[in-house]
């Protein structure tokens, strides 16, 4: 018994001599670089604090509404303090501590804001003239703020309707939507009109045809149930037309959506330089500075429809995805009747509904 004894009072000795230690505490700031001119607390940062030698955790919190982080009881020694945020990049330092620390205030970048498609929009209303302008361009924009326009009523009437289904099932034919294009018309005796689809991981505002003495569609169609509206539709075959046919296909990167229907969203480019480099702010941050560097490097892009012969052509498209970076999508089109049919070859991107090469790179590192 006394040997026991003896074992048990060793065996806490070396607790007692830690407990004897004098601990301290580390306290410091996260601030977030959103742009040039904007520096803001990031809360909800994970700060955490490990033993350099044998990776024990040492200690660790969250930042707070204004940036603030705070972890005592740490004894003399030297560690790795690591920041990790969504949407940032990691960040690590050594430190020795053998007093109370307060850290300077650490300046992080979040590639989220980085650059953002819709910013590229924001920069494209920006630019009046500008010196690459041609009919490709000036369709887009038309069409792109007339289907914004249509989104926001559609917004309005689900914060009245609570109920995106209902709300769109409000809204009338929208055939006005056609004359932001060129080229391009109803069959007689039919309306374009809006209805929402959802499935179990989102949901998204599409186009199909009705004819015109037939009530509006009251069905919620499945996501992946979705005619060929061109096949009601008048297009004539020239670039201008079947660019404007182009628009109408792929509108489900326009359209009203909601969660993991987001990652198909997408914007033309028409000029990387003045579109694209010029959205997003560079600072010191590495993700942002290779991808700059990257898309330098480019050679020029042109989007462009070529009319191969009587009833073939080829279209070259240039999107921005926040989930892809910049995509580079090359379209088969035939002549069917008074329309034309979209063939879609290259390489289909997952969760995105895109084809085409990837030029450059990019993830937001949003996750649904």
């Amino acid at each position: 018994m006394r040997t026991k004894i003896i074992t048990f009072l060793l065996t806490l000795l070396p607790i007692a001599t830690f407990a004897q230690e004098e601990l301290y505490s580390i306290e410091g700031c996260v601030m977030a670089r959103y742009s040039e001119n904007k520096l803001a607390a990031e809360p909800f940062m994970s700060v955490i604090l490990m033993d350099t030698t044998e990776r024990i955790h040492i200690g660790g919190c969250q930042t707070d509404l204004d940036g603030r982080y705070y972890i005592d009881s740490i004894p003399n020694g030297r560690y790795t303090l690591t920041f990790r945020g969504v949407g940032f990049e990691r960040f690590d330092t050594v430190l020795t501590i053998s007093s109370n620390c307060y850290i300077d205030t650490l300046e992080m970048y979040n590639r989220w804001y980085s650059i953002k498609g819709n910013r590229i929009w924001e920069k494209q209303l920006k630019i009046a003239t500008p010196n690459y302008i041609d009919s490709y361009r000036e369709i887009y924009i038309d069409y792109r703020k007339a289907v914004n326009s249509l989104n926001k009523t559609l917004n309005k009437k689900n914060d009245e309707l609570i109920d995106s289904c209902k709300a769109v099932k409000s809204v009338r034919n929208i055939d006005t939507i056609l004359t932001h294009l060129k080229g391009v018309s109803m069959k007689t005796g039919y309306v374009l009109d809006v209805v929402y689809s959802r499935g179990g991981l989102g949901g998204i505002a599409h186009y199909y045809c009705r004819k015109a003495d037939k009530p509006k569609q009251r069905k919620k169609l499945s996501l992946k149930k979705s005619e060929n509206i061109l096949d009601y539709m008048n297009v004539e075959f020239t670039p201008e037309g079947i660019w404007s046919a182009f628009q109408l296909e792929v509108s489900n990167r326009y359209l009203l959506r909601y969660w993991h229907s987001y990652y198909s969203e997408s914007w033309l480019v028409f000029s990387v330089k003045d579109e694209v480099i010029s959205s997003f702010y560079v600072g010191r941050n590495k993700i942002a500075q290779e991808l700059k560097s990257k898309l330098e490097e480019l050679p020029p892009i042109k989007n462009k429809v070529e009319i191969t012969s009587d009833s073939t052509a080829e279209l070259t498209a240039y999107f921005w995805n926040d989930w892809l970076g910049l995509v580079e999508e090359k379209v088969q089109v035939q002549r069917k009747g008074t329309s034309v049919k979209f063939i879609f070859s290259q390489e289909e991107h997952r969760l995105t509904d895109m084809t085409g090469k990837v030029l450059v790179p990019y993830d937001c590192g949003i996750m649904f």
